[in-house]
């Protein structure tokens, strides 16, 4: 073999294990349970393990937490959880500590089943998160009709959906509590006073109010051109005297055109005799003058008796009228009438 062959096999062999190490960790990013950790995952995860507490000694606290979350995203051991709540519990992170704690027992627990040693841990987290109880506030929320990918927020916090059903941990005073939508809109919300020691129970619906019914359209109606002078159908029995009046205007108007009409006829008469063949001396111009007024008030007279007759028996007709009407008294140069309707 080539000297230089040899001399590359062992860098081979070295990339080849740093490539398998890589695709293992990227597998079991979320981290495996403790009886099928393989030896190397086993060994990855008891460097964080080691490195976190050594940094819980020094009382560097985000770099504890940090330790301790990379070795549970190898190897998901609740004793790795318990070290990593108790470091959230020292350095004031009160509420993540409780979460952990409860991540605690419940894996635990499941643990127990099959490994005795779990049991104690399971004890342990149980009886130092009831001690964090009387130093926070929790509200227990109940959703109803969520949707598919539904958020749950309490104090601008988000809550992941396997908590919803336990009491979650929140500042003491008003707390918000909303419910979204997978898109990111807003569903629900309440507003709830949480206090130490307490939980609260918030019940909210994240099913949408029903639409509010239509509004049905309103018709307008275009009123009516007012007439010049009018009279409202509730008003008609007030044109009763209108119409005497005209009426009595009429009956003058015929009264005028029978007196000046008679002596019209007598003034013709007279100057039929005294003017053969239609031709007047100049001495009768003052009754041919005559004559020709008293035809002219004789025609006025005549006109207006027509129209103040007929006005008046209108008027009085929609005085006695029952139905509602729209009437009108019209006033123009060279015409006076009612308009309206009955």
């Amino acid at each position: 073999m080539h000297p230089q062959a040899r001399s590359l096999r062992p860098l081979l062999a070295r990339c080849a294990l740093s490539a398998a190490l890589l695709v293992s960790s990227a597998a079991t990013a979320s981290g495996v349970a403790p009886g099928d950790a393989t030896a190397a995952q086993k060994a990855d995860a008891m460097g964080h393990f080691t490195a976190g507490k050594e940094a819980i000694a020094q009382q560097s606290w985000e770099k504890a937490t940090s330790e301790l979350r990379a070795s549970l995203e190898v190897v998901n051991s609740p004793n790795a959880r318990l070290v990593l709540a108790r470091a959230l519990r020292d350095s004031g992170q009160t509420a993540d500590a409780w979460a952990e704690y409860g991540r605690t027992v419940d894996d635990a627990t499941r643990l127990a089943a099959t490994e005795d040693r779990y049991a104690k841990t399971a004890e342990a987290a149980t009886a130092e998160r009831a001690e964090l109880e009387s130093n926070l506030a929790f509200v227990t929320v109940t959703v109803a009709h969520a949707p598919p990918g539904a958020t749950l927020k309490v104090a601008g916090r988000l809550v992941p959906a396997e908590e919803w059903t336990r009491p979650v941990v929140a500042p003491p005073g008003a707390v918000d509590v909303v419910v979204g939508d997978a898109g990111g809109g807003e569903l629900t919300r309440q507003t709830v006073s949480a206090s130490l020691g307490q939980k609260t129970p918030v019940a909210l619906d994240a099913q949408p109010p029903p639409p509010p019914p239509p509004v049905p359209a309103i018709e307008s109606t275009k009123p009516e051109p007012a007439l010049p002078v009018g009279a409202p159908a509730s008003d008609r029995s007030k044109l009763r005297p209108y119409a005497y009046v005209v009426g009595g205007i009429g009956v003058a108007g015929f009264a005028l055109f029978t007196v000046f009409g008679l002596m019209d006829n007598a003034t013709y008469s007279d100057l039929q005799g005294a003017c053969p063949h239609n031709v007047c001396p100049p001495s009768k111009q003052t009754e041919v003058d005559s004559g020709r007024t008293q035809q002219t008030v004789a025609n006025a007279g005549l006109i207006i008796g027509a129209v103040g007759v007929a006005t008046g028996a209108t008027l009085l007709a929609l005085s006695l009228s029952s139905r509602s009407s729209t009437t009108g008294l019209i006033v123009l140069p060279g015409y006076l009438g009612w308009r309206g309707s009955l």
